[in-house]
């Protein structure tokens, strides 16, 4: 039994020489160590705040760029609409004139039609002279040309629909 509290007492007191062995005391810096260490630092914060600061500017620019984009593409879509709208416009307006053309059309060929049943109607009656014969067939014969120069307006009209 003492033996193995001999033995015990050498372990304890060879771990406890061991590990202090082990131990290493904080190495003792000079100042002048000291503060080129802290300029290092103050330099590479300097360098980090930089280097923040052009990402920072690259971002910026190219938001600015981005906006610039949009707003171009902005443009061009009023600018389309505009010459959608403008299109649309003329479109109405040849088509309100080819309709406007169809009716003069009509309106002349019935004016010739109530001519003729008169100049028919007041024959028979035996009203009209040969000067007045003569004057309706010249209205009739100048309905008849405003209606052929309509009809070919009205070609041309539709050709271009």
């Amino acid at each position: 039994m003492k033996m193995i509290r001999i033995i015990t007492l050498l372990a304890v007191g060879l771990f406890c020489q061991i590990s202090l062995a082990q131990e290493t005391s904080d190495p003792t810096t000079p100042v002048e160590n000291t503060e080129q260490m802290e300029q290092a630092r103050i330099l590479q914060e300097a360098k980090e705040a930089e280097e923040a600061q052009k990402k920072i500017e690259k971002a910026i620019a190219k938001e600015e760029k981005e906006a610039k984009k949009l707003e171009k593409a902005q443009k061009r879509a009023e600018k389309a609409q505009k010459k959608a709208e403008s299109e649309l416009k003329k479109r109405e307006k040849l088509s309100s004139e080819i309709d406007s053309k169809r009716r003069s059309i009509a309106k002349d060929q019935k004016k010739i039609e109530k001519l003729q049943k008169k100049m028919v109607k007041d024959e028979k009656k035996g009203k009209l002279s040969p000067l007045a014969i003569e004057k309706l067939n010249k209205k009739i014969d100048k309905l008849e040309k405003g209606i052929e120069k309509d009809k070919e307006k009205l070609r041309k009209l539709e050709s271009k629909q």
